[in-house]
């Protein structure tokens, strides 16, 4: 099995979304604070599974992702 290169770009995007995902587990343990630490982040990865239902739900939601898609293709990461 082959390990394909992890370039910079890539490192520094999941570093964002490592930092965003912290941010909305916070989010998410204000709407309740009495869940614990850890039933906080069960609930936010249960609605992160439930994302891609939601999207294709909602065809507005759907498409504002496909339009910060299209801009996020246009310009470059900082």
């Amino acid at each position: 099995m082959t390990k394909s290169k992890i370039t910079s770009k890539v490192v520094r995007a999941r570093s964002l979304a490592i930092y965003e995902l912290e941010k909305f587990i916070g989010y998410i343990g204000t709407i309740d604070p009495e869940l614990s630490p850890d039933k906080t982040i069960v609930l936010t990865a249960s609605l992160l599974a439930g994302m891609p239902t939601l999207f294709e739900e909602n065809p507005a939601m759907l498409n504002y992702v496909k339009e910060m898609a299209a801009s996020i293709k246009t310009s470059p990461l900082k």
